[in-house]
């Protein structure tokens, strides 16, 4: 009997760094599970999420978020869709509401991955924990040990899975003499279009006071060129961060960007991904998985928070529709977004795991400049980089996170009787013996 795996997801950083190990992972293991992702409503999202799954693996089925909810919420299924009667729903990003609703809808078990405390528990089959202190987290809200499950980061597996080895900087068209500033503005719009001219300002900045630097700029899988053209073109969005426009130049097969004062940023492609993340001696980056990928190449980074527009930053829930309402909404966007930023503590990925600040942060209202200054600092300093990437590389943890939750989807499988012709069986059941 064919199993069928239905996986909840939402926004680009979770599809990247959670749902693309995990479907890579269960279709070696089994190539005749049937997977479905069920994309929902996320205000972070780019519109390219479905496009970029079926890109990945022609045999995924996906739904978009509004065939998701209008499954959820009348019962009624895309075109072609018939539920199989032994599956497990499988939540890796978004509300976790949605993960009980699909599983109650279907019938499935299911299986929560989250990387701080689950919810809904009566209704979860299995929690599946990415570190010791979610897993603390959960066994102190007295949910029953056989519940809750530590597995691992699968950020560590997406990186693990994605990286080219051998990719070097002359690969990548880079010399290798001299040092290489990464770029990342993240792959949400709001991002790529206030973020990614502040970064280009930074970038002139110290191109002005060491002309050997080399910059790239990474782009998302989520993200168009067109987007990043609209971005750097537009000077209304430079503007409202003291950032900078430029100018797209092709160059043989290269893309670059090029700022009024001569400063020249070379576009990482998508297929590159972490192979640009790797190669740079120091990151700018904004908040966000990003920040976790570069700590698991020990990328030393300054993690950027400007909220020199904050009326602009999506919100979720009731907040979020508030903040569209005229005139008042921008004014209580902005309130909202100052509490947050005061009560929120460290923002990037790898000091949060670490509970202090390894790597730098800056939020608030920043001057290109300000990041410029701190960012000299880290290229003059060797021995500090090289600490932050040390610290960087502890705080992520190892692979394995895939593997393991293909272990627990095989074993509750098998316990609804079907027996899979692959190895995840079989592990579950060394392991439990």
């Amino acid at each position: 009997m064919q199993a069928e795996i239905v996986i909840i997801s939402n926004a680009p950083g979770e599809l990247a760094a959670w749902v693309r190990p995990v479907v890579s992972e269960l279709g070696r293991c089994d190539p005749q599970l049937r997977l479905t992702i069920a994309l929902v409503p996320c205000p972070y999202a780019s519109g390219r999420e479905a496009e970029t799954l079926r890109s990945w693996n022609s045999d995924l089925t996906v739904w978009t978020p509004q065939q998701t909810l209008r499954y959820l919420l009348m019962g009624k299924a895309p075109e072609g869709y018939r539920a199989g009667r032994i599956g497990v729903v499988l939540f890796l990003g978004g509300d976790q509401l949605f993960g009980v609703l699909l599983a109650r809808r279907l019938g499935f078990p299911l299986l929560v991955y989250t990387e701080t405390v689950g919810r809904w528990a009566s209704f979860v089959d299995r929690f599946l924990l990415s570190d010791r202190t979610s897993y603390l987290a959960m066994r102190g809200r007295r949910v029953p040990p056989a519940k809750v499950i530590l597995v691992g980061n699968l950020m560590v597996d997406s990186v693990k899975l994605r990286r080219t080895p051998h990719e070097t900087r002359q690969g990548l068209g880079l010399a290798a003499d001299t040092m290489v500033i990464g770029l990342l503005p993240g792959s949400k719009p709001f991002k790529v279009l206030y973020v990614t001219p502040f970064l280009l300002r930074v970038a002139e900045l110290l191109y002005s006071q060491d002309s050997s630097l080399q910059f790239i700029l990474q782009q998302s899988p989520f993200t168009t060129i067109a987007q990043l053209e609209r971005a750097i073109s537009d000077p209304r969005y430079a503007t409202a961060t003291g950032g900078t426009t430029g100018r797209m130049q092709l160059e043989g097969n290269q893309l670059w960007i090029v700022t009024p004062k001569g400063c020249a940023v070379r576009i990482i492609p998508p297929e590159y991904q972490y192979d640009g993340m790797a190669v740079a001696d120091l990151a700018l980056t904004v908040p966000g998985t990003n920040t976790a990928e570069l700590a698991i190449l020990g990328v030393p980074q300054v993690v950027v928070l400007p909220l020199n527009k904050p009326e602009e930053i999506p919100l979720e829930g009731i907040i979020g529709q508030l903040g569209s309402l005229p005139l008042v909404g921008p004014w209580l966007k902005r309130q909202v977004i100052a509490y947050l930023v005061r009560h929120v503590g460290l923002v990037a990925l790898p000091n949060r795991r670490l509970g202090r600040m390894a790597t730098p942060e800056l939020i608030g209202v920043l001057s290109p400049e300000e990041v410029a200054c701190r960012a000299a600092e880290l290229l003059q300093d060797d021995f500090r980089r090289r600490q932050i990437k040390l610290e960087l590389l502890q705080a992520m943890g190892y692979p394995g996170a895939a593997s393991a939750i293909a272990d627990v989807v095989g074993e509750v499988l098998a316990g609804y009787g079907v027996d899979l012709p692959s190895e995840v069986v079989r592990r579950s059941r060394d392991a439990s013996g």
